[in-house]
């Protein structure tokens, strides 16, 4: 059964922030009612990219503590995020991210050799304009700046395309966001703001950084649609993005969106997070592990079992490990030619 846009919305309607009350996140599985409009073929491969990223992460870990790369920000617990976002993203559709989006990058179409390439040092080998991946940001919350400013050109040109910008929840305390949010509610950008709530900011919980009870609420005072979903369910992330970018696309308006899911590992390799992270909270959101939950969603359907899990997880991380000796293999760049691209 196909869901329309307008059944999505009266499905969303609980999750959109109100003047009172707190929202439910809107969540797919483990509901029942909801078919999600994806092919059997579609769902697999999402679930392949979850599988992929998870084989990614442990891997780029691993590789930063071998000295291999320079810093790596880990992303186990948040597969789902960034998939459903990525599944929704089309050609065309620009993407700002963190340090911590690289499944919903790949997706989007840049090179995993030019990603390792990226981590050991060299300069970011994507043309923006033309792949619609911009730089990894590393200064907190500049990109929804970016996404916005994008999104607003979009909308003057008439172009049917979107602008995401991707943020953490601590990014949402600096006022590049909160300048953000204003400017894409009076200029109606074709942007989508995604905050990945995983519940810290390095060390500092969620309660510590705003009294706001949800992030997505925060849109209301600047005119802008609010929505405030699972984030580690894919199949939820995925609805909520897609109807969000048509909403951009169409020039229907920005729409800030809050994917509540939770960092299970450090905030990078240069942090200890057994120094603050509750040990008890963690194993709480273990038991939300995104993977686990949309795998016995495949396997109920008969689209999923153990020899497939198996095979995917070991060709992904053999393209990774191909991947890796491919960047390793390129020389570092003369001092002249960082000097070019910078210009």
């Amino acid at each position: 059964m196909a869901v329309s846009v307008r059944s999505l919305e009266q499905a969303l309607a609980p999750s959109i922030p109100a003047l009172a009350g707190v929202p439910e996140p809107f969540r797919v599985l483990d509901v029942d009612g909801y078919q999600p409009e994806l092919s059997a073929a579609e769902l697999v491969e999402m679930y392949r990219w979850m599988v992929f990223g998870r084989q990614l992460d442990a891997r780029g870990l691993q590789l930063q503590r071998q000295g291999r790369v320079g810093v790596w920000g880990p992303l186990i617990g948040q597969e789902a995020a960034q998939v459903g976002l990525g599944q929704a993203m089309r050609s065309g559709d620009w993407i700002f991210p963190s340090y911590r989006e690289v499944i919903t990058l790949l997706m989007q179409g840049l090179d995993l050799i030019d990603l390792f390439a990226y981590y050991r040092g060299l300069y970011w080998p994507a043309e923006p304009v033309t792949s619609g991946v911009f730089p990894i940001q590393i200064v907190i919350g500049d990109q929804s700046l970016h996404a916005v400013g994008a999104g607003i050109g979009f909308a003057l040109q008439h172009q049917p395309r979107a602008a995401v910008g991707v943020i953490g929840d601590g990014a949402t305390s600096q006022g590049d966001f909160l300048e953000a949010l204003n400017f894409s509610g009076v200029f109606n950008a074709q942007t989508v703001l995604f905050v990945q709530n995983n519940q810290w900011a390095i060390s500092m919980p969620r309660s510590r950084q705003t009294a706001s009870q949800t992030i997505a609420q925060k849109g209301l005072a600047q005119g802008v649609t609010g929505v405030l979903v699972d984030g580690n369910d894919v199949l939820a992330v995925h609805a909520v993005s897609d109807w969000a970018l048509q909403r951009a696309r169409s020039g229907e308006g920005p729409t800030l969106v809050e994917a509540l899911t939770y960092r299970i590992g450090a905030h990078t390799t240069a942090d200890d997070p057994r120094r603050y992270q509750p040990p008890d909270e963690i194993e709480h959101w273990r038991g939300r592990d995104p993977l686990t939950r949309f795998r016995a969603y495949l396997e109920g359907r008969g689209l999923w079992d153990e020899d497939a899990e198996q095979e995917t997880a070991q060709a992904a991380l053999a393209r990774i490990d191909a991947a890796v000796a491919e960047a390793e293999s390129r020389p570092t760049p003369s001092l002249e030619t960082y000097i070019e691209a910078a210009r």
